[in-house]
C-alpha cells in the first residue's frame, strides 16, 4: 500500500524536518515566567495543533492552496486547504499517547452522528465541500519525570517537558479507520491500534480496501451509543454483519464488499506474521 499523494508527500516532508524542534516546556507569560504544562492532554493537544499549523502553512503555500483554521473548537475539521476552484480538502488533527513501548495505540476518527448524517452538522460548510480527509496524528510518550510548577526564563535549560518521542504522521482517514467506537460510552469512529505509527502511515485499515464510499455508509448507519436494543438489533456491529446487512437490500454490492473483506482478511494476515496490528473486523 504505497503512497504516491502529493498531500501526503509534501506534509510529511515538512513533519520529518521540523518534528524534532516539537519540545514545548510550557506557557511563557508576559513577565516571563515559565508555566509547565503537566500531563493534560488536552492542553498539550492544543499545542501541538499549534505546531501543526506551521506544517501546513508551509506544505500550503507548496501545493498552491489556501489554509484555514476552524474557529469553533468542536466543528470539523481542524483545518483544510482550499483550493482555487472552492472544493476543500479537510486536516483533522488528532493526538494520543503512549501508555507503554509494547501497547498498542490509537486515535479517534471523530463523531459518526454529525456531518456524516446531516451534512452540515458541526462542521465548516457542507461535508459535500469536501472532496478528501485526512488526520494528521501525533504520538508521544509522558515524561514521569517532568517539571512541574512555575520557572523564570531564565532556568528554561532545566525543564523537563511533559512529553518526549514525538512522531506524527498524515494519511486519509478511511484507510486508518477502523470498525469499531474510539470506546463504549461514546459515538466516535475509532481507528486501527498499533505499536508504531508504520500502520498509519501505510493505511492498512480495513476500509482501505473496502473502499471510502464502504467507510461513509458503514458508519453512516453504524448504532448510536443511546440507540435502543431492537434498533441494533436490526443493524450490525463488525464488517461481516454489515455485509449482511447490505445484502437485504443489494445482494450484488454485498457480494462485492464480501470479495474485498476477503481481499482484506489475506492482506492482514501476512501483515500480523511479523507485525503488531489490533483491527477489529
Amino acid at each position: 500500500m504505497k503512497n504516491s499523494d502529493k498531500i501526503i508527500e509534501t506534509v510529511t516532508k515538512y513533519l520529518e524536518s521540523s518534528i524534532h524542534q516539537w519540545k514545548l516546556a510550557g506557557f511563557v507569560s508576559e513577565d516571563n515566567l515559565i508555566y509547565t504544562f503537566g500531563s493534560d492532554s488536552k492542553i498539550l493537544g492544543r499545542a501541538f495543533e499549534v505546531l501543526a499549523k506551521t506544517v501546513l502553512e508551509k506544505a500550503a503555500q507548496d501545493l498552491g492552496y489556501s489554509l484555514y483554521e476552524s474557529e469553533k473548537q468542536t466543528f470539523y475539521p481542524d483545518f483544510w486547504f482550499e483550493l482555487k476552484n472552492g472544493e476543500r480538502i479537510a486536516i483533522d488533527i488528532k493526538t494520543t499517547y503512549r501508555k507503554g513501548p509494547n501497547t498498542a495505540f490509537g486515535f479517534t476518527g471523530g463523531s459518526y452522528t454529525s456531518y456524516l448524517r446531516e451534512s452540515t452538522k458541526n462542521i465548516n460548510g457542507d461535508y459535500k465541500d469536501y472532496i478528501k480527509h485526512y488526520i494528521l496524528g501525533i504520538v508521544y510518550t509522558r515524561d514521569k519525570n517532568a517539571s512541574s510548577g512555575i520557572y523564570p526564563l531564565s532556568e528554561l535549560s532545566n525543564i523537563t517537558p511533559a512529553y518526549n518521542s514525538v512522531e506524527a504522521f498524515i494519511q486519509e482517514k478511511y484507510k486508518i479507520c477502523g470498525t469499531a467506537k474510539g470506546s463504549g460510552n461514546t459515538d466516535n469512529i475509532g481507528t486501527i491500534k498499533a505499536t508504531t505509527l508504520e500502520h498509519f502511515k501505510k493505511g492498512t485499515g480495513p476500509f482501505s480496501i473496502l473502499g471510502q464510499e464502504a467507510f461513509e455508509d458503514y458508519w453512516k448507519h453504524y448504532p448510536k451509543y443511546k440507540d435502543p436494543e431492537e434498533i441494533r438489533n436490526n443493524l450490525y456491529s463488525n464488517l461481516p454483519t454489515y455485509i449482511e446487512w447490505v445484502r437485504k437490500k443489494d445482494s450484488d454490492r454485498a457480494d462485492c464488499l464480501n470479495e474485498k473483506f476477503e481481499a482484506y482478511i489475506e492482506f492482514i494476515s501476512t501483515l500480523r506474521t511479523n507485525e503488531t496490528i489490533e483491527i477489529n473486523i
